[in-house]
Order: C-alpha cells, then sequence, then structure tokens
C-alpha cells in the first residue's frame, strides 16, 4: 500500500476527542507519573503473586504465571489488615478509588482482582476526561453509530461516497474513474484497528506492543512504540512505520498472539477487502517482480523494471499478424491499427461508452504476451495503473490441471491458487470490481465447451472446472468481474468471437523500443550503445529484432562478447543467431506442452523428424514461390496439424475461414524464419545423408555417398540459382546456407539435427573463391551485394574485411 503522511491521518481524526480515541499524547500522563510504587511484599507460601504497578515486564508476567497456573484465579489474596477469599470479596464500590487509597493497598494480587480493578480504574479516567473538541466528538460518535452490515465474508460498514467522480486519469493509467473502496480506504482501516486496540486493558497493550518488537520493523526501533498508550498513537505509528496493508496484518496476527482472537476475528472480518489486497500483494510481488528471459535458468532472474520495453499493441483490425518487412522485398513496418497502451486495454476509447469487460490479447510466439501481464500485475500492486481493480487474480492456464480433482465452486477453485482468496463471497458483490486473467489459453487442457456446459451463475454452487471457466467468460458468473485472455493466435478461436468486447494484438518493438532496451538491460549504458550499434550492421538483424525474444538473443550474445577485448574483430553472423533461436523455441515449447522436468526436455527422434520436416516444406514453399502452408502441406511432409500444434513456437496461424482445420492457413512467424529452416534442411540432407537437393537423385548417387564430400559441390548450384532468380527470393536463403559450414554455426546443430562427432566440412576455401569469381561477373547490384554478405557470413570472409 502507498504511504501516508501523518497530515493524512490528521485529516481522519481531526481533533479526536479523548473521550473516544484518547489523543496523540496520553491525557493520564501526569496521572502515571504519581504511580509511586512500595517495595513489593516478599512472597509467602500462600501462593499469591506479586504485582508491581510500574513495572514494564507486568504484562509479560501475568500472561505466563495465567497460563502456567489457575490458582491465581481462584486462590486468595492478601490486603493490608488480612486475607480474604474471592467468595468473601467485598461489594465494589460505586465511587472511583482515590490514588492515595490504592498506594495504601497491598501490591498483592489475583489475576482476577487486578482485571477488576485495572477496569474500574480505565472507566473511570474516560469520565473523568472532558471533550476537548464538541464538534468532533459528535463526528466520532456519529462514525460509531453507524451499525455495521454482518455478510457472511465480511463486517460491512457504510461510508458516504463523495459526489464528484475522481478527476479523469491520464493514457497509460488504465481504469482508474472510481474513488477507492470505502473498506480500502486509510479512513476504514484506521478506525478498524483503533476500535480493536481500544479495547484492550492497559496490560494487554503492553503485551501487544511487546509482541511487535519481534517485528523486523520494530526490531531495532521498538522505542517509537515502548511509550505510546493510546491505540490510535500506536495504530498511527504502526500505520507510518509498516504503511497500511502491513499495519492491518500485523495488528491482526498480534491480537491473535496475546489470546483476543475475538478481536482479531472482528477486526479481519471489518477489513477484509484490505487485508486480501495484502495477501494477494505479497503473492503476486514473489511471482512477478521477476522473470526469466528466454528460458528458465536458476540464478538468471531479472527485475521486471530493468527489461521491460513496452511493446507495439494495437486494436486489433484485419491485418495479418506478421511482419512483413524483408530486407529483399524492402516492405516497411508499419501500423495501420488504432494504437493502444498495454494498461489502457480494459478503457473505454471515445466514442465508446459501454464498459469493456472481456479482452482477448493475441500475438505470434515470442512476442511478449506473458512479460506483458508481468508488467501489467507490477503496476497494479505498485499502484501506479488500472486501480479501479480492487483485487487482480492472474491464473496461468497451464495450471488449471494442477488444481483440485472433482466438481468444485468456482470460491474453492479460486482458492487453491491462492490460498488467501478463501471464503471472498463479496466477489459477488456489485461494488467489487476485480479482474481474472487466464495466461496462455494455448496450453488449456480443457475443451471449453461454450454449447454444452452448464451455465454457472453463483460462485459457491459446485460445477466442472470446465464449466466455470466457460460461465466466467460469458459473464454469467462474476458478471461484475473483468476478464484478459492472452493466447498465441492459433488458440484464439478457442473463444467465440460474440463473447469478446476488444481484440488487441502485441506488434512487437519498433527501432526506438529497441534502443531503449539494448541501453535499459545493462548496467553499462555503454555495452548497451556498442550492441545496438552492431545489431544495426546488419539490416536482417535489426528486422528481426522486433521479437522481444530474438532481442534478449542478441544482447545476450552480444554483451558478452563485447567484454572481451579480442572480440570486435569477428562478431557472430546472423545464421548463428537463427540456429540459437531455433533450439530455444524447441526447448521452450518442451517447457510449455511436457513440463519443465529432465526427461521431458530431452529432445526426442520425434522432435528432430519435425524440423527436418518443416525445412523441408519450407524449402518447397521458396521453391514455388509462396509463405503460406495448410494442412495439407504438412501431410505431404508425413506431419499432422498435432505435430505442429505441440511445437507451434516457430510457426502462426493467419486465418480460418471455418472450423473445418483443411482451411486454417499457418505461416512461419517471419520469412527469415522460413529461410533459414529451408537452408537448415539443405545442408543436414548433405551433411548428414550426403543427399545434394539441387540435383536429381541419379546425379548425386553417382557423385557419391560419403558425409565428408566437399562442400562446393552443395553450394555451386545454390550459387547459380541466387543469381537466376529475378527478384531475389533466394538471397536470405543463400546466407543462411553458407553460414551454416562455419565451425561455430554448425556447432549449434550438433546433437540436435547432427552427430556430435561429426566431421568437419572440407572445401570451403573453394566456396570463397568461387563466390570472389562470380562478384567479377556482370551480376545484378542486388546480387552482388548479397554475395558479399555471404562472405560475412565465412569465417574467410570476415578475415579478408
Amino acid at each position: 500500500m502507498s504511504e501516508y503522511s501523518d497530515s493524512d491521518v490528521d485529516g481522519v481524526m481531526t481533533d479526536r476527542p479523548p473521550s473516544s480515541y484518547g489523543s496523540m499524547h496520553s491525557d493520564d500522563e501526569e496521572e502515571d507519573g504519581k504511580d509511586d510504587f512500595e517495595p513489593p511484599l516478599e512472597p509467602t507460601e500462600t501462593k499469591v503473586r506479586l504485582y508491581r504497578s510500574g513495572s514494564p515486564e507486568t504484562a509479560i508476567t501475568e500472561r505466563t504465571h495465567t497460563n502456567r497456573s489457575s490458582i491465581y484465579q481462584d486462590g486468595p489474596f492478601l490486603r493490608q489488615q488480612s486475607i480474604i477469599h474471592r467468595e468473601a470479596s467485598p461489594p465494589r464500590h460505586e465511587e472511583p478509588m482515590t490514588l492515595e487509597q490504592s498506594e495504601v493497598r497491598s501490591d498483592v494480587r489475583t489475576d482476577r482482582a487486578l482485571n477488576e480493578e485495572l477496569d474500574d480504574r480505565e472507566m473511570c479516567e474516560t469520565e473523568m476526561q472532558e471533550p476537548s473538541n464538541e464538534s468532533a466528538a459528535m463526528e466520532v460518535q456519529e462514525e460509531q453509530s453507524k451499525e455495521p452490515v454482518y455478510d457472511f465474508d465480511e463486517i460491512v460498514v457504510h461510508f458516504e461516497e463523495p459526489m464528484e467522480p475522481p478527476p479523469p486519469p491520464p493514457e497509460g493509467a488504465g481504469l482508474q474513474f472510481r474513488h477507492t473502496h470505502s473498506s480500502l480506504t486509510l479512513r476504514h482501516v484506521l478506525m478498524a484497528m483503533v476500535n480493536s486496540l481500544g479495547q484492550l486493558r492497559r496490560s494487554e497493550m503492553s503485551y501487544y506492543k511487546r509482541s511487535l518488537s519481534t517485528h523486523c520493523n520494530f526490531k531495532k526501533n521498538y522505542s517509537v512504540i515502548a511509550d505510546l498508550t493510546d491505540a490510535l498513537d500506536v495504530a498511527d505509528k504502526m500505520i507510518e512505520v509498516c504503511k497500511l496493508g502491513e499495519a492491518l496484518y500485523l495488528t491482526v496476527r498480534n491480537l491473535q498472539s496475546i489470546g483476543r482472537d475475538d478481536l482479531a476475528k472482528t477486526l479481519r472480518k471489518t477489513c477484509r477487502r484490505a487485508l486480501l489486497v495484502y495477501d494477494l500483494k505479497e503473492v503476486l510481488d514473489r511471482r512477478y517482480y521477476y522473470l526469466y528471459e528466454g528460458r528458465c535458468r536458476p540464478g538468471q532472474q531479472r527485475y521486471i523494471s530493468d527489461v521491460y520495453v513496452e511493446p507495439v499493441t494495437v486494436i486489433r483490425g484485419s491485418r495479418e499478424p506478421i511482419n512483413l518487412e524483408n530486407e529483399v522485398q524492402r516492405i516497411p513496418y508499419t501500423v495501420e491499427e488504432t494504437p493502444i497502451r498495454a494498461a489502457d486495454i480494459f478503457r473505454p476509447l471515445p466514442p465508446e461508452q459501454k464498459p469493456i469487460r472481456t479482452v482477448m490479447m493475441t500475438g505470434i510466439p515470442a512476442c511478449g504476451l506473458t512479460v506483458a501481464v508481468n508488467k501489467f500485475v507490477i503496476d497494479w500492486m505498485e499502484e501506479k495503473n488500472n486501480q479501479d481493480f480492487q483485487f487482480v487474480f492472474p491464473i496461468p492456464a497451464r495450471e488449471w490441471h494442477i488444481g483440485k480433482r472433482g466438481q468444485l465452486s468456482f470460491l474453492e477453485t479460486l482458492s487453491s491458487y491462492f490460498g488467501e482468496a478463501e471464503n471472498i463471497g463479496f466477489l459477488e458483490k456489485e461494488d467489487c470490481l476485480s479482474l481474472f486473467i487466464i495466461d496462455g489459453l494455448e496450453v488449456c487442457r480443457h475443451q471449453l465447451d461454450f454449447e454444452n456446459n452448464e451455465t454457472v451463475t453463483s460462485a459457491r454452487k459446485k460445477a466442472p472446472l470446465d464449466a466455470l471457466l466457460t460461465s466466467l467468460i460469458k459473464g454469467t458468473l462474476l458478471p461484475n468481474a473483468c476478464v484478459w485472455i492472452t493466447s498465441h493466435v492459433t488458440a484464439a478461436h478457442k473463444i467465440p468471437a460474440n463473447l469478446i468486447d476488444r481484440f488487441v494484438e502485441l506488434r512487437g518493438l519498433t527501432d526506438e523500443n529497441k534502443e531503449e532496451y539494448f541501453t535499459k538491460r545493462t548496467t553499462e549504458p555503454e555495452v548497451g550503445r556498442k550492441v545496438y550499434n552492431q545489431m544495426k550492421r546488419s539490416k536482417a538483424l535489426e528486422i528481426i529484432c522486433h521479437l522481444p525474444l530474438f532481442s534478449w538473443m542478441v544482447a545476450f550474445i552480444f554483451e558478452r562478447a563485447f567484454r572481451d577485448p579480442e572480440y570486435g574483430k569477428h562478431p557472430p553472423g546472423i545464421t548463428a543467431f537463427y540456429s540459437q533461436y531455433i533450439v530455444v523455441q524447441m526447448n521452450r515449447s518442451f517447457e510449455k506442452y511436457r513440463g519443465c522436468n529432465v526427461e521431458a526436455q530431452r529432445w526426442k527422434d520425434e522432435d528432430k523428424t519435425f524440423l527436418d520436416m518443416m525445412g523441408k516444406m519450407a524449402y518447397r514453399m521458396i521453391q514455388e514461390g509462396r509463405d503460406w502452408f495448410n494442412v495439407a502441406d504438412l501431410r505431404s511432409v508425413n506431419l499432422t496439424y498435432e505435430d505442429l500444434r505441440t511445437r507451434e513456437e516457430l510457426t502462426t496461424e493467419v486465418r480460418r475461414a471455418s472450423k473445418d482445420v483443411e482451411t486454417w492457413v499457418f505461416k512461419f512467424v517471419h520469412v527469415t524464419i522460413q529461410d533459414y529452416m529451408a537452408a537448415m534442411h539443405v545442408y543436414v540432407a548433405f551433411r548428414k545423408h550426403a543427399k545434394n537437393v539441387f540435383i536429381s537423385s541419379q546425379m548425386s548417387w553417382l557423385q557419391g555417398t560419403s558425409k565428408d564430400r566437399p562442400v562446393i559441390e552443395m553450394y555451386r548450384p545454390a550459387i547459380d540459382r541466387m543469381l537466376a532468380s529475378p527478384n531475389g527470393h533466394l538471397d536470405m536463403f543463400l546466407r543462411f546456407l553458407i553460414g551454416l559450414v562455419t565451425p561455430g554455426t554448425e556447432d549449434n546443430l550438433r546433437g540436435y539435427l547432427l552427430n556430435h562427432y561429426h566431421p568437419k566440412a572440407k572445401g570451403t576455401e573453394d566456396v570463397v573463391k568461387y563466390i570472389n569469381k562470380k562478384m567479377k561477373e556482370s551480376i545484378h547490384p542486388d546480387r552482388c551485394r548479397n554475395l558479399k554478405l555471404c562472405l560475412v557470413e565465412l569465417e574467410e570472409g570476415k578475415e579478408e574485411k
């Protein structure tokens, strides 16, 4: 919770009367100074205990002896003249006992007698006090006179809401059009804490403060509360030191520790929402404040604020999600749809009047959907954006099958993911605006049958999880709540379009975003600028870095390399980055669909076959001059739609005309990924199977089947075909094909598509000679430029630069 200044507290309890809440300086300090106690009597065999009114250990001693034995509750107590049993106790006087008379009495008491005397003294002191401000007294009495409404989940105390709405929030602040709910305000929480602490006896208050001393915020600063006796002073100081939510949590916990479970229970119900917000933010802080870039690597977490750059977010139109910008085709990257800030996805835009309840955010793999969710949650938790949401519950779709089995109510299901959210029926109330985030719909194992599932209207009604999810999305369950669904484009069709109020799409990073990312993620800005400048040297690398995952790979490799003083001479070519990208994306798909254990992460033969066959299909697509494929194309290379769905990190769906899978159209996430996959298939076929795809099978058989044949036999026809291309559609394909032969790049394929101990390539010198020979001939300037870039990908070409 945000910090509150003393002025805020003073605004809540201005001129409070001592009769109701006390004052910031206790009114009985002068009287306390007169309590000069006499030396205690020596203990006798009558099993009585000593009571020293001015001893700071009284609360601890009293509590300890009370728990150890009951003899002090029923045994005799000693006065000045005689020993009188409890049954023979004299009647209580209506007039208060003076301080001089009390000092004459003996200091030996039983617990019950002590408590009765303390109650009398506190009552008398309260009656002797006079209100210092009549108007403030009437205000406090009015607040106390409001009868609370007892709900089975919370105690509701009604406050008058401000008549005027708050000022409209700026762009990027999200939903902040409402006043803070009364149960979450400083006024409500402070009054509830004061009412609970005000019912403590003096000894209990002392023990309560001693219990606070064990907390880290008071361990070294116990003196700030040690001398406070007034309930408002203690509550005010706790909020000042610990902030509102933590102060409330400590109050409930310490009331339980001193045995006042009744007060703790009442306070918990009175401030149920504020406690849930605190507990929820503590959980979200642990889960979302850090993130793993790329893959999960222990010890490699990063603060999300150190690496997050807001990508381009648009309200989806008719354009395909693929970035069509290409180094050869020179198609500029433009945003044709309506741009929107990531925090404003639930905010109605002019001239919209209808509230936005359900939002579907889509994007291609590696565009940063999950990171966008993390940032949204962190900004809400830090009270930066979307404060109209009282609660935010992110539930990753991959965890839905981990919860409890059988039919459960929605509240029971929610509590299985968030233990703090147990018995929170107030979610169904109209004044409770909450947000449920369904992240990663593509990994959902439930059918989400919107047509046949039963309709659930109560959060307490038990039903299958599939029915609860469909009812939540349709709005029959928790109609006042908002739902945010993130999904790859392929799985977005699981939700009927008529149930979605707004479709938004992540488009990746712009050039300004890239520069910000490279300089922001490192503690050495100079290194970040070097990485950015190095990335811009390659137009193809600059284009593909619109994917945040690819930008991370470039930054990770270049940052480590630039710290090596001998690195700058031979930076890696773009082929090495694409090889790493394919491996990383395959591993991420294993984590998503199989799990994170060692066995699930192991590459299987069908995974290697999948990559090889996708490369074979990509090569066919290049020959035919198209960049899309369908299920029929998958079958032509012995693959199925299920094979593609569980390894979808390299492709995305772009069009779906009907529910018939045969009509669905797919593309690689970028056209250069298609070029690389085709080149990888051609290279592996030659190096592993001794098959040259550029010549007929009969001619390949005549040339031999040795796996260590000179690579010039493969590159000579490839270069000739590239030079014969009228539109340059083979330029990137040839650049990747030549880049794969370098030792550093080929090593990335060992253990995956190549054997670990595969013989090194022979004849790379002849490739360089042949390229130089062709560059001297009269060829198209663009083809000649591409041959120069091919030399950059070769180790020998780098040495000649």
